[in-house]
């Protein structure tokens, strides 16, 4: 366990240092007794992909969760249910980031955070149910443990979206503002997003953090 958390923790500083890279280049930067056998594991996990010989590319989060727990599925039933939706919380930085950015998820728990509107609750609760999925609305009592993939409902009057990627996802300035409110998760991803949408933030986290 300890072993498989250290590759977790690896591939975040891969992806922030090379998208592709020879094993040379890996042995020469990160000393290891071993490390065919850290890449081959990581690979066999599914945190990088060979694409050559002596060679691998880092797979983003957003590739990595579609590969593990088909997530994308998990997101296209959202869309297939024929109702008003819109991702929030960490799913409007995750889709506003192009799956840049994803965090407050584990590999078996990932929730997704789903605004709804309040009269058609009832509606989404029977359809999750027929589906066999796990779900909990936002301020009722926990009845079971949550594990996997599962939704989130939040219950709303009305519902402001915009569309990325072909889905409905709460305004990028909600978005920006989920950031503030939680920074220390969500710093990163203002960089990017100000960096991708010329929002003017002026927010310099990856250089400040290169500094230390």
């Amino acid at each position: 366990m300890v072993i498989s958390m250290a590759y977790y923790d690896l591939w975040a500083v891969l992806w922030s240092w090379k998208k592709e890279f020879t094993v040379a280049e890996f042995r020469s930067t990160f000393p290891s007794p071993s490390p065919n056998k850290v890449l081959h594991d990581m690979a066999k996990k599914g945190l990088l992909e060979k694409v050559g010989w002596g060679k691998y590319r880092v797979n983003s989060p957003r590739k990595y969760l579609e590969m593990r727990f088909n997530v994308r599925e998990a997101y296209e039933l959202v869309r297939d249910a024929g109702m008003n939706y819109a991702f929030t919380g960490p799913d409007a930085v995750f889709f506003w980031t192009k799956g840049g950015y994803n965090v407050d998820r584990f590999f078996a728990f990932y929730p997704i955070h789903l605004k709804v509107r309040r009269d058609e609750l009832r509606r989404w609760e029977r359809f999750f149910k027929f589906r066999g999925k796990r779900f909990h609305v936002n301020g009722e009592p926990l009845r079971r443990t949550l594990f996997g993939t599962f939704y989130v409902l939040y219950p709303e009057d009305e519902l402001k979206t915009d569309e990325v990627e072909g889905f409905k996802v709460v305004p990028l300035e909600e978005a920006v503002e989920f950031c503030r409110r939680n920074i220390y998760s969500y710093e990163p991803a203002l960089e990017m997003l100000d960096e991708m949408c010329g929002l003017g933030l002026g927010v310099k986290y990856r250089e400040a953090e290169t500094n230390l």
